[in-house]
């Protein structure tokens, strides 16, 4: 039943827009995590509700619309959502064509309070909510972490971070970097972030 409301979804949207995809699922309470791979996103929105059900929604520019698949699994406890294309698409060669091929928005709802993983490469991922526990793994992209709750780590490589948040105990590391920081009373939030080559910007907020 689940995979037909799947398909219903895709094909009335496709239909309408053709450069966009939703896609919802509920989520029982014994779902302990999502993992969201963004390996193929330019950008990624995540946000929680109050609902028990997971919103997906995927933009493309271009061409390549028709050839866009979005997956939302269940394995156990946990679920795994991705943004990427069909098996049996055939990407194009030229640089042009190439940049187009992954040009993938993706904007994500979640349940509040749940255990939420993402990895990205040159994603840049901007995260909003109350989670459980939020992690962030991304190579060249950068992470906005805007108001999130309660326990979060995100490690980056050249990315930059930046937080902001009313309070918080935050540990902010950059090996080749700098951190700029406001002053932000500690408060039960924790924030653990590390990038190598990335500036960390910590904003406080009212």
């Amino acid at each position: 039943m689940r995979a037909l409301v799947f398909l219903l979804t895709f094909c009335s949207v496709c239909s309408l827009q053709g450069q966009k995809l939703v896609k919802k699922a509920l989520i029982g309470p014994r779902t302990a995590s999502i993992h969201i791979d963004a390996q193929f996103c330019f950008q990624v929105d995540v946000s929680t509700s109050n609902k028990d059900e997971v919103e997906v929604i995927a933009n493309i520019e271009g061409e390549y619309a028709k050839d866009l698949l979005v997956t939302i699994k269940e394995e156990g406890p946990t679920v795994l959502i991705g943004a990427g294309f069909q098996p049996n698409f055939d990407k194009p060669n030229d640089k042009l064509s190439a940049h187009k091929v992954i040009s993938i928005a993706l904007h994500v709802s979640v349940p509040q309070y749940k255990e939420v993983h993402i990895y990205g490469t040159n994603s840049n991922v901007m995260v909003q909510g109350e989670y459980k526990k939020l992690d962030v793994k991304l190579a060249d992209g950068r992470c906005v972490l805007d108001n999130v709750v309660e326990t979060v780590d995100v490690t980056t490589q050249k990315g930059d971070i930046l937080l902001s948040t009313s309070m918080g105990n935050i540990t902010a590391k950059s090996v080749y970097g700098k951190v700029y920081q406001d002053s932000i009373p500690e408060g039960h939030n924790q924030f653990i972030l590390n990038t190598v080559e990335g500036n960390i910007r910590l904003q406080k907020t009212k």
